[in-house]
């Protein structure tokens, strides 16, 4: 049996099929028939809100994904004209498709031979009619996974696998409360739960929905684990993620920052500020082509925000403190916790350490008179702040989401809430400058589990 068939009816994702079906047709291809066979609804009936309710209430015999279509719907056309659309409107797209480029099938070829089923027409049509330009964002992670593709050198028929994935690599988020995905919405870390679940959902969706080799729904599964074993869900490394896999994180990493000022350089920055992050040869093939490109022009790189290169560096160094003092307490008898403080402790000193090789330290050790020195090192150190801000949530996230027992939830709470960037534990005076060290690159997560909603 289907592992959808075991599932009751998505309420979330239904919802957003019954929004589409208020301007679209979306009809019924086959009896709609619950566990025991009783028909609830007729093959060739149109889905409407009236619906809702009896689908909700019932298990079906096949998936309801399986059992409707919608006409007119996303297809391999909608994709190539939003990604012709992009290339001609964003210069670094059409710089690193240029850059890329090393013989075989166009990116656009490769978009125009993709083929989906009703299925996944609807999920791509939903994407669409959602808003928040989520189609768009999947079809530039589609560009640029083809792209990474093409720089390891991977077959036609990877390049092509790896360019699906990246278009369908967010479609788990269709089943998800929307209130966890809402714009500007910032989750607290026991609330990622709800979405660190979704790589698998849409695995899970491709392998039964979409005919496709199993290597596509994968490299869907692996599009947020990191070379490191810091990613998502797994925590896997190193040649455990698929190359197709390995393509898709860099693309989902990359275009979540073309469309802000200074687009390359950002890119580059945000891939090799923490070592190990990605493979050595992927980020050798992507940071020589986005360094081919001319001159950028952007917006005033020195209307900065967000939190201080100061307090960034005592909110370290505190983290580091409390990691220590919980490994030297009574916390520290329980193995798994033990692990999980070692493991914690450890990213946190690879943080530190890109703190001070990224010259950060330098705005911590200022003289009188500084004043920050010029756009381009203005522009490096607000990227550099940002993208270890993100992996110190990264970090709280992975904490909160490891704790089982209300015990333990109550002892890491404080590292938690210091990873996560609490404001209401405010840094104290001044701190002295950081002095360079060598620490020990962070282990791995030994042993993982996978996560619940």
């Amino acid at each position: 049996m289907s592992a959808l068939n075991a599932l009751p009816v998505n309420k979330h994702y239904l919802g957003k099929v019954m929004d589409v079906a208020e301007t679209m047709a979306v009809e019924v291809i086959v009896d709609i028939l619950d566990v025991r066979g009783m028909k609830l609804v007729a093959k060739g009936a149109r889905v409407t809100r009236a619906l809702q309710e009896k689908l909700i209430l019932h298990k079906l015999k096949r998936p309801f994904e399986s059992c409707v279509r919608v006409r007119d719907g996303v297809d391999a056309n909608t994709i190539v004209a939003i990604a012709a659309r992009l290339i001609d409107t964003s210069p670094p797209v059409a710089h690193i498709l240029r850059a890329t480029s090393t013989g075989g099938s166009s990116a656009l070829a490769h978009l125009s031979r993709m083929e989906f089923g009703n299925a996944l027409s609807l999920m791509l049509t939903v994407s669409q009619r959602n808003g928040a330009n989520a189609l768009e964002h999947a079809v530039l992670v589609s560009l640029l996974s083809i792209c990474m593709a093409k720089k390891l050198g991977l077959s036609e028929n990877d390049v092509t696998i790896a360019g699906l994935a990246g278009l369908l690599h967010d479609i788990g988020e269709l089943y998800i409360d929307p209130a966890y995905l809402a714009r500007g919405k910032r989750l607290l870390p026991h609330e990622w739960s709800h979405i660190v679940v979704h790589p698998r959902i849409g695995q899970m969706l491709i392998d039964e929905l979409g005919g496709y080799p199993a290597a596509v729904g994968r490299a869907v599964a692996e599009h947020h684990e990191r070379y490191d074993g810091t990613g998502y869900p797994r925590q896997i490394s190193g040649n455990q993620i698929s190359a197709a896999g390995q393509a898709v994180s860099v693309a989902e990493m990359i275009a979540g920052v073309l469309l802000k000022d200074h687009p390359l350089q950002r890119a580059e920055l945000a891939l090799k500020i923490i070592p190990g992050e990605h493979s050595h040869e992927l980020l050798s093939a992507i940071s020589g082509a986005l360094r081919m490109a001319g001159p950028e022009q952007g917006g005033d790189v020195r209307a900065l925000g967000g939190e201080s290169v100061e307090r960034l560096f005592w909110r370290i160094s505190t983290i580091l403190e409390i990691g220590r003092n919980l490994l030297e307490g009574p916390a520290a008898k329980s193995p798994t916790t033990r692990q999980l403080l070692d493991t914690t402790v450890g990213r946190v000193r690879h943080i530190q350490r890109a703190f001070i090789s990224t010259g950060l330290d330098v705005y911590v050790r200022q003289q009188p008179g500084f004043n920050g020195g010029c756009d381009e090192l203005l522009f490096e150190r607000e990227v550099a702040c940002r993208e270890l801000q993100w992996r110190l949530r990264d970090i709280a996230r992975d904490v909160a989401l490891h704790t089982t027992t209300p015990d333990e939830k109550i002892v890491l709470a404080p590292l938690v809430r210091m990873l996560d960037d609490d404001r209401s534990m405010a840094a104290p005076a001044p701190v002295a400058p950081p002095q360079p060290k060598l620490f020990t690159p962070p282990a791995n997560v030994a042993s993982v589990r996978r996560y619940g909603t």
